[in-house]
C-alpha cells in the first residue's frame, strides 16, 4: 500500500511544496508532473466512480499547479533581477534620492543600511585593537562589562536582522509591483475584448435592421404591385343579366 500511486503521488505533491517554499520552481513543476504522471495510473486501479472522480481532480490540481508555479517562477526572476537593479543603484553615488516615487524609496532605504554597514566595519576595526571598557550589563545580579567590540558586535547582528526584514519587505513590494502590472495588461487585454464584443454586437444589429428593412420593401412592393392587378376590374362596371 506504501507504493500505491495515489501515496507516491502525494509524497510528491508535499516535495513539491518544500521546493516551492525555497525557490526551487523546476523541481516543484517536476513533482507536479511525477504526481500527475502517478494519478494516472492509480486510476487504472479502480473502477469506483467516488475514487475515480477523486483521482481526476487531483490530476487535474498538479496539471494546473505547474501552470502556476512556472507563472511564478517568471514572476520571481523580474522581481529577483529589480531588487539587483536596486541594490546596484544604492551604491552609486551619483544617483538621485530627490524623487517621491516608490523605486527612489527602496533605494534611499538599500543606501542607508549599506552607510550603515560601513560604518559599522569602521567602528569595529578601529575596536580590534582597543581593550576599553564601554558598558556595563547587569544580569541575575552579577555584573558583567562588556568592551567595545562586543557592542559593535552585537550592533552589526542587530543591523544584519534589520536588513534581512528590509530585504523581505522591499521583495513583498516588487511582488505587488509586478502583480499590479498584469493585473492591468490584463484589464486592458479584457477591455479590448469587450469593445470587439460591442462591436461584433452592433454589426449583427445593423444587419438585422437591414434585413427587417429591405422585407419591409419587398412587403410593401408586393402589395402595391397587388392593388395595381386589382383597380382595372374594380374600375369596370359589374351588369347582371336578369332575363337569363
Amino acid at each position: 500500500m506504501e507504493f500505491h500511486p495515489l501515496n507516491l503521488a502525494h509524497q510528491q505533491h508535499r516535495r513539491a511544496e518544500a521546493h516551492l517554499k525555497n525557490n526551487r520552481y523546476d523541481e516543484a513543476i517536476q513533482c507536479h508532473h511525477n504526481a500527475a504522471e502517478l494519478l494516472l495510473d492509480a486510476l487504472k486501479s479502480t473502477n469506483s466512480s467516488v475514487a475515480l472522480e477523486s483521482i481526476t481532480l487531483q490530476h487535474n490540481y498538479h496539471l494546473k499547479q505547474k501552470d502556476l508555479i512556472k507563472n511564478k517562477k517568471e514572476q520571481y526572476v523580474r522581481v529577483k533581477k529589480a531588487l539587483d537593479n536596486i541594490k546596484h543603484f544604492s551604491k552609486d553615488p551619483q544617483f538621485n534620492l530627490n524623487g517621491n516615487d516608490i523605486s527612489t524609496l527602496q533605494v534611499a532605504i538599500y543606501k542607508a543600511v549599506n552607510e550603515s554597514d560601513n560604518l559599522l566595519c569602521i567602528l569595529s576595526d578601529k575596536c580590534k585593537g582597543s581593550n576599553e571598557k564601554d558598558s556595563v550589563d547587569v544580569t541575575d545580579g552579577n555584573v558583567t562589562e562588556k568592551s567595545q567590540q562586543m557592542i559593535v558586535e552585537e550592533v552589526q547582528s542587530h543591523n544584519q536582522n534589520l536588513q534581512t526584514m528590509i530585504e523581505q519587505l522591499l521583495l513583498k513590494v516588487e511582488v505587488i509591483k509586478d502583480d499590479n502590472i498584469t493585473l492591468k495588461e490584463r484589464v486592458n487585454y479584457l477591455e479590448k475584448e469587450r469593445v470587439k464584443y460591442l462591436n461584433i454586437q452592433s454589426q449583427d444589429e445593423s444587419l438585422e435592421r437591414n434585413d427587417f428593412s429591405a422585407l419591409s420593401l419587398l412587403s410593401d412592393g408586393y402589395g402595391k404591385d397587388s392593388s395595381r392587378e386589382q383597380t382595372p376590374s374594380m374600375g369596370k362596371p359589374y351588369h347582371i343579366n336578369l332575363f337569363e
